[in-house]
């Protein structure tokens, strides 16, 4: 048992009541061993998972660095959140004929549960039929993390040859499918006395929880996102996926993207606070433009970073006096609020293939029944 929440067993009764009854009449005998909670704890511990190892980079960190007046290094806190759907992760499943099932989720892949589910039973994925009739909200945290109860699920169904539903309590489903990833990104930032940055090199951690779920992918998308909307002529950012004893953390809106945008947004808010220069004026000098190439090596084609930018100043009308009216508003009523800012966003494509590749042959073994050759299109954001 690696976390609180683990499946360890199944009680299957003809009532709901029945079944819980019989699981809190389980007794397990545990043995404590020691814990890794945080992501402070796993660096501390080396526990990573070992298997991750992917960087970005680009320009010479070396040079930007002796070319810089001034050097900070900070470290940068994100939390997870919970996903909140309204209704919790539920589940049927209804045997057929010829060992065919029908499976009834509250999923975000359907095809994900038909393919585990298939493993789990030792049946053909082809005589599995997966359908959601709906999600009642999912945001991310029933793509993966739903399966599997759907697994457990099926196992009874499959020995009993009699429909079996499960469906899990609020408290439950928090407490076993995982957040949002939390991270922390370690950073040196070197910049000019005009506050240009000529070197950024990063490290971003994230909880990762019991097992590898989606925390690849995540953490790739964080590394594409680094640089949020911002040139910088050398930059490297590191990941790392924190072996943990939580709940498999997982999917959730943004998928990794808004933890490297804060983080960028961060290392730019303070450099302007170090230099005493306006935010505004640091992080503009360093929009992208035409041609420009990014830390993952796209280039910015048809870019609409500045003129977004440009048009944001003028939607917010009177940009410089909204901005002393709220620094005055925190000096004299509230003490140590916070400043009215404006930040920008990068979006990509939300599946990133080898970062970006614009198209990739995959070759589909769809249950080794089917086999066919198709051509991904990835459309970027141009």
């Amino acid at each position: 048992v690696t976390c609180v929440g683990q499946v360890i067993g199944v009680v299957v009764a003809d009532s709901e009541p029945a079944a819980r009854r019989g699981a809190k009449a389980v007794k397990v005998d545990y043995e404590e061993l020691p814990a890794v909670i945080s992501i402070e704890d796993a660096i501390v511990a080396g526990s990573f998972y070992e298997q991750y190892g992917n960087s970005l980079a680009t320009g010479d960190l070396e040079a930007g660095f002796a070319a810089a007046d001034h050097a900070l290094e900070g470290t940068i806190r994100l939390g997870g959140q919970e996903h909140f759907y309204l209704e919790p992760n539920g589940c049927i499943v209804l045997p057929t004929e010829d060992d065919e099932y029908t499976l009834i989720s509250s999923t975000q892949a359907p095809n994900k549960h038909q393919m585990y589910v298939a493993n789990t039973l030792g049946v053909p994925m082809h005589k599995l039929v997966c359908k959601t009739k709906r999600i009642g909200g999912g945001f991310g945290g029933k793509e993966t993390r739903s399966i599997f109860m759907h697994c457990a699920a099926a196992v009874p169904a499959y020995h009993l040859r009699r429909p079996v539903k499960a469906i899990l309590d609020r408290d439950e489903d928090m407490q076993m499918t995982g957040t949002r990833h939390p991270f922390q990104a370690t950073y040196k930032v070197g910049f000019t006395k005009e506050g240009r940055v000529t070197a950024l090199d990063m490290h971003l951690y994230s909880n990762a929880g019991n097992s590898w779920d989606l925390s690849s992918a995540v953490m790739d998308r964080a590394l594409m996102h680094a640089d949020c909307v911002y040139k910088f002529p050398a930059q490297r950012v590191t990941g790392h996926l924190c072996r943990t004893n939580i709940a498999s953390n997982t999917a959730f809106r943004g998928f990794g993207g808004p933890q490297g945008l804060i983080a960028a947004e961060l290392v730019m808010e303070r450099v302007s606070r170090h230099l005493g220069a306006s935010s505004l004026d640091v992080r503009q000098r360093h929009l992208y433009r035409e041609g420009d190439v990014t830390h993952f090596g796209m280039v910015m084609e048809g870019c609409q970073v500045v003129p977004c930018w440009e048009g944001a100043l003028v939607a917010a009308g009177g940009w410089e006096q909204r901005r002393a009216a709220a620094d005055a508003f925190n000096t004299e009523v509230r003490a140590g609020g916070s400043p009215a800012e404006l930040l920008a966003r990068a979006a990509d494509l939300f599946l990133c293939l080898t970062f970006n590749i614009p198209a990739m042959p995959q070759l589909i073994a769809a249950d080794l029944r089917v086999r066919r050759l198709v051509q991904l299109q990835v459309a970027s954001d141009r």
